[in-house]
């Protein structure tokens, strides 16, 4: 982030299973799976993507004069970490910001724990911002077959209303995390940087377990529309039968769910820019874009008429950034949607999360794809 807190340059002495969480800090996440949102009327809701991560060593660590003992205090899930592609700094400022929470570090972390069947599912690391959410559980006491792909057979996400109203449901998406990567270039890799391996068939071999033999479940949400907030939340999650996927079908090995109630930390991250910029080859002019670490929110008024087809509502969608210093992060955007605000689609907006933590504050540009398989347009801030 931009203005690092003073404790980065102390010196702590950690306990030997704290270096050992450290020395398993800096593996990454594939992110996965289906939306429950249903589409409305001109609207698009963009699921997730295998998305580039670079592997970070622990030679990270001494970067900027801090070292290996002062770098981390709180430790995220390695499932977290690749959701969100944290630094070590960036994980220590949003936990103590009360952005992210770790909740292993909680005084009742014991008994957020539910065990059904001998399988014991934890929720370890959230962080939320007004639009997205990401939680990770681990899943301990279950073996999948040789190879075999775990996960649950359904899950139900809502805030507040019960389970039988809809206007409480939201969007979700989650996976069981395998150990591989989307590098920069859009292939795959493993977290660890180790050559990829492969089975009889040709497919990547995964790798789901963590150090201590446990799996690991990550469950992402989003707001069904931009003008609702997940900041300090209740949000309900029910787990329902564990088993092995192979394509479209799913094996039951343990019936039962697993439920948890768990409220969303409620301090807001986000800086909102006024922009007033047209977007190249469109009737698009960006308003303004809120900015997180997680996620934008883009605002745009529509000048005249626009094309649509029955798959793509005629948005420009978010891609990526240009940080001030030059870097390019042209693969940000992952999971979200866009819509128009009304009938009249005078205005227009996009939600889009990030597959990596980012300091809004350093963004001098944004990345759009005007449409479907056309270059990305740069739109410059100021």
């Amino acid at each position: 982030m931009k203005h690092q807190p003073d404790f980065f340059a102390e010196d702590i002495v950690i306990p030997d299973i704290v270096q050992q969480k450290a020395d398993e800090a800096f593996a990454l996440i594939q992110k996965k799976g289906k939306s429950m949102a249903k589409k409305k009327q001109h609207r698009t809701t963009l699921s997730f993507k295998r998305q580039a991560a670079a592997v970070i060593c622990v030679c990270v660590l001494a970067a900027g004069g801090i070292t290996a003992a002062a770098a981390i205090r709180h430790f995220w899930s390695r499932g977290m970490q690749g959701a969100v592609q944290a630094t070590p700094e960036q994980q220590q400022t949003l936990t103590d910001q009360g952005v992210a929470e770790v909740l292993n570090e909680t005084p009742d972390y014991t008994a957020l724990s539910v065990t059904n069947q001998s399988i014991t599912v934890t929720p370890e690391t959230v962080i939320v911002d007004n639009h997205f959410a990401h939680i990770s559980f681990s899943v301990k006491g279950f073996v999948p077959g040789e190879n075999a792909e775990p996960g649950f057979e359904t899950i139900s996400v809502y805030t507040g209303a019960s389970p039988g109203s809809e206007d409480g449901w939201i969007n979700s998406s989650a996976s069981f995390y395998n150990g591989i990567l989307a590098d920069e270039n859009g292939m795959p890799a493993y977290d660890d940087g180790t050559p990829l391996q492969y089975d009889e068939n040709g497919g990547i071999l995964p790798r789901y377990f963590d150090g201590d033999g446990s799996l690991e479940y990550i469950l992402s949400v989003s707001v069904s529309d931009a003008e609702e907030s997940l900041l300090g939340q209740t949000l309900h999650v029910e787990l329902h039968n564990l088993g092995t996927v192979s394509k479209a079908d799913f094996a039951s090995a343990a019936s039962g769910t697993w439920s948890f109630d768990l409220r969303l930390p409620s301090v807001s991250s986000s800086v909102t820019i006024p922009v007033q910029k047209p977007v190249d080859g469109t009737v698009f002019t960006i308003d303004s874009i809120e900015l997180s670490p997680i996620s934008a929110r883009l605002s745009y008024v529509v000048n005249g008429d626009v094309v649509m087809s029955a798959d793509d509502n005629g948005i420009p969608s978010f891609s990526g950034v240009v940080l001030k210093d030059g870097t390019r992060l042209p693969y940000l955007g992952d999971m979200g949607n866009s819509s128009y605000t009304d009938d009249s689609m005078s205005a227009a907006y996009v939600l889009s999360a990030f597959d990596r933590v980012i300091d809004p504050t350093q963004v001098a540009s944004l990345l759009l794809v005007a449409e479907p398989g056309s270059g990305m347009v740069e739109v410059p801030l100021h």
